[in-house]
């Protein structure tokens, strides 16, 4: 009698398992999950923060251009008449790679410095684009800044390691 009671338990415990687990896969409808609030997978580039002054703005890059305290060697400076600061005018990036790109907006740009890279600057003056290298361990003046007498105000739209 032990047998047949065994075996009677045995095919309950299976019953009950093959009832349950086919009650679980019924339930499963195979639809995704609604990830609509979720934030993207895929880099977008836009900067994610805020620039400290409310005419400069800092949109886009690819995370190898970062804003950076003016005290710190080794770095981009952006001197501009829209900036008055105790860093003395300018707005400064640190560059994290011997690549890397920023899309910014500074307006009155007259000088850019770099210490340990070499940057191209894309710049716009009343609707002229510009194109500046600037070599490492230099700086050049820009717009107003140029001395020419015929310098205008320039809005840096473009930062780019170059090497």
């Amino acid at each position: 009698m032990s047998k047949r009671l065994s075996r009677l338990l045995v095919g309950g415990a299976v019953a009950v398992a093959a009832t349950l687990g086919a009650t679980a896969l019924a339930s499963a409808d195979g639809s995704p999950a609604d990830n609509s609030a979720a934030p993207p997978a895929v880099e977008d580039f836009v900067h994610p923060g805020p620039a400290p002054y409310p005419n400069v703005k800092l949109l886009r890059g690819d995370g190898h251009i970062l804003l950076s305290d003016c005290a710190v060697d080794d770095q981009i400076s952006v001197l501009s008449f829209d900036l008055p600061n105790s860093s003395g005018n300018k707005i400064c990036f640190r560059a994290t790679s011997s690549t890397g790109y920023l899309a910014v907006e500074v307006p009155n740009v007259y000088r850019i410095r770099t210490d340990d890279y070499s940057v191209n600057a894309k710049l716009t003056s009343e609707g002229v684009s510009q194109s500046v290298d600037i070599a490492k361990g230099t700086a050049v003046p820009v717009g107003i800044g140029s001395g020419s007498g015929t310098g205008k105000p320039t809005t840096l739209l473009e930062l780019r390691i170059t090497g």
